[in-house]
C-alpha cells in the first residue's frame, strides 16, 4: 500500500477516533463540568443535546454539499470547525455559550465522518472495504478506552474537565496537516457510466428495524452519560472508579466488535443483533441495584461487549430487508441512529431532574430497552409472515 493511501486510511480512521473523545466522555465530564460552570448537573447533560442533534443537521446537509465541495476540501473545512470549537470550549468558560461550541463540533465531525465513509467507498472493495468500515468501530471502542482512562487521570489531579478535548484538539492538527499533503483522488475505483442508482425499496420490516435503532441508541447514550455518575456516588464517590467502569466498558467493545465481524460471517446477523439487545438489557437492569465495585466492573465487561459491533449489525439485518439497499436506505438508518443519540441526553436528564435519582435513568434505559426486544419481536413476526407469504406465491405460481 502506497504512503498516499496509508495517510488516507489514517485520516478516514481518525474521524471516529475523534468524535469518541466527546462521545465517550460525556459521563466521566458531565459532574466536573457542572462544578466549573456551577450549574446543575442535568443542565450541564442536556447540553450536551446540541452536540448530538447538531451531528443529525450535518448528516441532511451532508445529502448535497459533497455535491459541490470534494471531499478533500470538506475534511479540512469540518475538522478545523470541530478544533476551533473544542478550544473555544477550553478556553472560554461561559456557560452561555457553550451550546454555540457542542453544536458547531457535531455540526462539523458528521460532515467529517460521511467525507470518511465516502472516501473509504472510493478507494476499497469488497472485503477491504468491509474491513476498513469495521475498523471505524474498533477505532470508536478502542478511543472510548483511551479517552476514558485519560479523562480520570485530568480529573483526578482536579484538572478542568475539558483537558480531554486538548488531546483531540492534538489529533485534529494532526489529521488535518495529513490532509493538506494527501491526494483524495489518487487511486479511486472508477465508476461504471452504466450503472444505474439503486432503488430505494421500503417495507414495515426496515422502518421498524429504524425505530428500534433509533429506542437502541437512546438507551446507550443514556447509559453512557449517567453510568458513570451512578457508580461514582454509589461507591465512595470515587471519579477514579466511574473511569475504571467506562474503560473497561470500551476495553470489551473494542474486542467484542473485532470478534462480533468474525461471528457475523457464521451465525445469521439477526441472532446477533438479538443476542446484543437482551445483553445490554440484562446488564442495565442488574446495573440498577449493584451493590459492589466488582459486579459493576463484570457488569462493564458484559454491557460493553453488547454494544461492541450493534450498530453494524442493526444496518446490516435492516438492509438484509430489501432485495436491493439503496443509498436512501442508508441515510435512514444513519438518521435514526443520531437521532436517538440526540434525544438520550435532553430526556434521561429530565428523568433525573424530576426524579431526582441517578438510577432512574438506568430504569430508563432498561425500560426502552424493553420496547427494543418488542420491536424486534415484531418485526421477526413480519419476516415470517413475509416469508410464508412467498412461499405460497411460489407454490401458486
Amino acid at each position: 500500500m502506497s504512503r498516499n493511501r496509508l495517510q488516507l486510511l489514517f485520516i478516514c480512521q481518525s474521524a471516529t477516533l475523534i468524535i469518541a473523545g466527546v462521545v465517550t466522555t460525556i459521563g466521566l465530564l458531565v459532574p466536573s463540568a457542572a462544578e466549573q460552570y456551577g450549574v446543575q448537573v442535568t443542565d450541564m447533560a442536556a447540553q450536551f443535546s446540541w452536540f448530538t442533534g447538531a451531528s443529525m443537521v450535518g448528516q441532511l446537509f451532508a445529502f448535497f454539499i459533497f455535491d459541490h465541495i470534494s471531499i478533500k476540501r470538506m475534511t479540512i473545512a469540518s475538522l478545523a470547525l470541530c478544533g476551533g470549537a473544542l478550544a473555544a470550549i477550553h478556553w472560554q468558560a461561559d456557560f452561555d455559550w457553550l451550546f454555540l461550541w457542542l453544536f458547531l463540533f457535531g455540526f462539523g465531525i458528521s460532515l467529517a465522518l460521511t467525507g470518511a465513509g465516502t472516501q473509504i467507498t472510493l478507494l476499497w472493495q469488497g472485503r477491504a472495504r468491509q474491513t476498513a468500515i469495521v475498523a471505524q468501530d474498533a477505532m470508536f471502542n478502542g478511543g472510548g478506552f483511551l479517552y476514558a482512562w485519560l479523562a480520570t487521570w485530568f480529573l483526578t489531579r482536579d484538572m478542568p474537565f475539558s483537558s480531554v478535548y486538548l488531546v483531540v484538539l492534538g489529533i485534529i492538527a494532526v489529521v488535518v496537516l495529513l490532509a493538506m499533503s494527501s491526494d483524495f483522488e489518487a487511486g479511486n475505483e472508477p465508476q461504471k457510466n452504466e450503472e444505474q442508482e439503486a432503488p430505494n425499496e421500503w417495507n414495515a420490516r426496515i422502518v421498524l428495524l429504524g425505530v428500534s435503532l433509533l429506542l437502541f441508541m437512546l438507551a446507550k447514550i443514556s447509559m453512557f452519560i449517567w453510568a458513570p455518575q451512578l457508580i461514582s456516588e454509589r461507591f465512595a464517590d470515587d471519579s477514579a472508579v466511574a473511569g475504571d467502569f467506562m474503560s473497561s466498558v470500551f476495553a470489551t467493545a473494542f474486542f467484542g466488535s473485532i470478534a462480533g465481524t468474525w461471528l457475523v460471517s457464521k451465525i445469521n446477523v439477526r441472532l446477533l443483533v438479538y443476542g446484543f439487545v437482551g445483553l445490554s438489557l440484562a446488564s442495565v437492569v442488574l446495573l440498577v441495584d449493584v451493590t459492589s465495585q466488582s459486579q459493576a466492573m463484570l457488569l462493564a465487561f458484559a454491557y460493553g461487549l453488547s454494544v461492541s459491533a450493534t450498530f453494524n449489525a442493526y444496518t446490516a439485518y435492516a438492509l438484509a430487508q430489501v432485495s436491493i439497499p439503496g443509498h436512501r436506505n442508508i441515510a435512514y438508518l444513519l438518521l435514526m441512529s443520531t437521532s436517538g443519540s440526540a434525544l438520550a441526553p435532553l430526556v434521561s436528564a429530565s428523568v433525573v431532574e424530576r426524579t431526582g435519582e441517578l438510577s432512574d435513568a438506568l430504569t430508563f434505559s432498561a425500560g426502552i430497552l424493553a420496547v427494543v426486544v418488542i420491536t424486534l419481536a415484531v418485526v421477526e413476526w413480519l419476516g415470517i409472515r413475509n416469508r410464508r407469504q412467498l412461499s405460497t406465491a411460489t407454490n401458486n405460481a
